[in-house]
């Protein structure tokens, strides 16, 4: 029991890891891609 709860405890650690790591890439996604659109938009404008 003690051992599953501390799997538990560890699990939830994890996923909340998870969680941050995987906004903070999305995060830089979309401004990489709006950067990209920015430039295109700049460049097409010429």
């Amino acid at each position: 029991m003690i051992s599953f709860l501390t799997y538990e405890v560890y699990l939830s650690k994890f996923l909340t890891l998870t969680s941050f790591v995987l906004l903070i890439f999305i995060t830089l996604a979309v401004i990489y891609i709006s950067y990209v659109s920015w430039k295109d938009k700049k460049r097409l404008k010429k």
